[in-house]
């Protein structure tokens, strides 16, 4: 048995097809803004078009996605190679613009500032810090076989 709101909302601008139910009754969906755009009734025809279509080839040709070679990170080649060359601890700035000048290129600082940051830590690190802002290639000691 219905209530009169129900029957009332039937009666006016709620379709009985689109039923929400919430658990503790059922609310009718108002389509309002719906019926007072017609081009969006359009447009989602030809979108569902569109996706049926996508779909049907996706089937046929269905293709692996490739994968990504891995490379290391350019910024930390050049970082690298810059205080190899200069055997001399450098401000991170100095890292940052001799890295640019051997690069050719701008390099974002962020990039740089993580590089160092990022290889100064650890038994592999390939920087060491030498002090707040000063970085230079760390000396690998070679254990000797006995």
């Amino acid at each position: 048995m219905a209530d009169a709101n129900s029957e009332a909302a039937l009666r006016g601008s709620y379709v009985a097809l689109w039923v929400i139910d919430s658990g503790a009754r059922s609310n009718l969906l108002e389509l309002n803004g719906a019926r007072s755009n017609p081009r969006a009734g359009v447009e989602l025809v030809r979108l569902g078009a569109l996706h049926n279509e996508l779909l049907r080839r996706a089937s046929v040709d269905s293709r692996e996605p490739r994968s990504i070679p891995a490379k290391v990170s350019p910024v930390l080649e050049t970082v690298t190679l810059v205080l190899e060359r200069a055997r001399i601890p450098m401000r991170a700035r100095e890292i940052h613009a001799a890295a640019e000048q051997l690069a050719g290129e701008p390099l974002r600082w962020t990039s740089v500032k993580a590089a160092l940051a990022a290889d100064a830590e650890g038994s592999e690190a390939r920087f060491e810090r030498v002090r707040r802002g000063y970085y230079r290639i760390r000396e690998r000691v070679v254990p000797l076989c006995e």
